[in-house]
């Protein structure tokens, strides 16, 4: 790890915790979101320290490890890199002493878990309460799937439609009508990179519209607000929802995430 860091700090809000329904006061901290960074960021990163070494050296190097980690660990070899140990592994339980794979049951996959090393330094990171206390109510959006494509690892296409499925995720005004707002976030410069006009699914499980087709490369966020929570009762002030994956245009799946950010 880089010696110069010898600090860090995460801002979090405080969100409901749902899963103690007699306890109205616990929250659980989360960590407030921020730019997705790629290979090509941590390069020029690296480089910018670093002057002695070029952005794409590092990205084709890295790129290159990265190809022959995938095919040593499908092959079965667990891999162990500075920051995280990779294991393969047989999911599900095999019935019998036939040994015979199920592949409704059983699944091969990859275990990942941080080293010591990772471990060291996030035990330097001070959380700093953000003083924001996010309002949950249950909202959240679980799915989007790429109806053009069908993929749900957050690829999107311009000029496509995204299906998405979720809980109190209707898009309403304060007066109940219209459909509230909805935008795509560029992930880098957090600005407002298209707004949703139209929804032809607006529903509280589920929207279906369709994308700019000018929308650009890169990474976006998707926001919801909505004065909607259940029936015909409506907020007294919009909530606000993130989906917990970034969207990708012409760069592959986004990263994931345990649970969407809603203020």
């Amino acid at each position: 790890m880089d010696e110069k860091v010898k600090n860090y700090s995460w801002t979090y809000d405080l969100e409901e915790y749902t899963m103690t329904k007699d306890v109205a006061e616990d929250y659980t901290a989360k960590v407030q979101s921020r730019p997705t960074l790629d290979l090509k960021d941590i390069a020029r990163l690296v480089a910018e320290e670093r002057t002695e070494y070029r952005v794409d050296t590092l990205v084709n190097t890295h790129t290159l490890m990265e190809e022959k980690m995938a095919q040593m660990i499908c092959l079965g070899y667990p891999v162990q890199t500075n920051t995280a140990f990779y294991s393969p592994s047989i999911l599900g339980v095999l019935m019998g002493t036939s040994g015979i794979f199920d592949p409704a049951k059983n699944a091969c996959v990859v275990n990942i878990s941080p080293t010591q090393e990772l471990r060291k330094e996030v035990a330097k990171v001070k959380p700093t309460f953000s003083g924001n206390v996010r309002s949950m109510g249950g909202a959240r959006i679980a799915l989007v799937r790429d109806v053009t494509t069908g993929k749900t690892d957050g690829t999107i296409t311009p000029g496509g439609m995204l299906d998405v499925k979720g809980t109190k995720i209707r898009c309403v005004n304060a007066d109940g009508t219209g459909i509230g707002s909805l935008t795509l976030v560029n992930a880098e410069t957090q600005a407002v990179a298209a707004t949703i006009p139209l929804i032809g699914i607006n529903d509280p499980s589920r929207l279906v519209f369709n994308l700019p087709a000018d929308l650009a490369e890169g990474g976006y966020r998707m926001r919801i607000e909505t004065y909607f929570t259940s029936g015909i009762t409506r907020l007294k002030t919009a909530r606000l929802i993130e989906y917990p994956i970034t969207l990708r245009v012409g760069e592959g799946g986004g990263s994931d995430s345990e649970s969407p950010d809603e203020v």
